[in-house]
């Protein structure tokens, strides 16, 4: 779901024509992207806690009405590697036995892993060049253009409206999410770090995994926090409209959240 996320908020440094009083386009841009490729690097550093409603189609053909789930997610540059540890389900905590059970089951499946490896390879540098090519494909899928200025809690935000560039043919699965929508970016103006983000489905696209497909139409919203100073972390998705999952067309009105973010020791 966070690869989702790089789709939405990433800002390049394409655009159109702006105001005068608004920052010079390319610049802002620039560093903007620049500010977002460092916390996509970075992001595998940090684990976090996850909430989301479990995803059930019900007889009147609606979504994310049943119960919640908190995870504990420990990401790896080998997403093979990433950790996501039940750890409560409708206000109660998992139980130790079948936290240990989660725990055997992980380990098994790294041991698994590394014995399948033929060689070693550098994962953190893997991990930044794959975080740099998402951003360079979605920044080349989408146009952008600098709108407006905004204050919100005192603080100036720039807003950026993006839509599909036509000629792009993405490579990537982000770039390829992308290119079906359209909507606007909020970005702090003095720390150039996205805030927020709204985007709307001009098309169908197929997402995969439980979710087959997303409708036109559909609205992704956004939000990005300082966890720390300096990183800066998505802490919220909310997705609503028509999807379609187990083979049938349903309508969904869903919110996850990250939370507690912490760094962890060096992998």
């Amino acid at each position: 779901m966070k690869a989702t996320l790089v789709a939405c908020v990433v800002v390049a440094v394409h655009g159109l024509g702006q105001h005068a009083d608004l920052p010079p386009r390319e610049p802002f841009l620039t560093e903007a992207r620049a500010a977002l490729s460092r916390s996509q690097e970075l992001w595998h550093r940090y684990a976090y806690r996850e909430r989301r409603t479990e995803l059930h189609l019900n007889p009147f053909g609606r979504m994310g009405t049943g119960g919640t789930r908190v995870l504990e997610v420990r990401p790896s540059p080998n997403p093979q590697l990433t950790y996501r540890r039940v750890i409560e389900r409708d206000g109660v905590p998992v139980p130790k036995h079948e936290l240990d059970r989660q725990d055997a089951e992980h380990r098994a499946r790294i041991a698994r892993i590394e014995r399948a490896a033929e060689q070693p390879t550098e994962e953190e540098l893997l991990a930044r060049q794959r975080a740099r090519m998402v951003v360079d494909d979605v920044v080349k899928t989408l146009q952008f253009e600098i709108a407006r200025r905004e204050i919100r809690n005192g603080r100036p935000l720039i807003v950026v409206t993006f839509a599909p560039n036509p000629a792009a043919r993405p490579t990537t699965r982000e770039g390829r999410l992308a290119k079906v929508f359209k909507g606007s970016v909020w970005i702090d103006e003095a720390l150039r770090e996205v805030t927020d983000m709204r985007a709307v489905a001009i098309d169908d696209v197929s997402f995969g995994g439980f979710i087959a497909k997303v409708y036109k139409g559909t609205e992704a919203v956004v939000e990005r926090r300082e966890v720390e100073p300096g990183v800066w972390m998505p802490t919220r998705l909310a997705l609503s409209g028509d999807i379609r999952a187990l083979f049938r067309k349903a309508s969904i009105d869903h919110v996850i959240e990250w939370s507690e973010y912490r760094k962890m020791a060096a992998q």
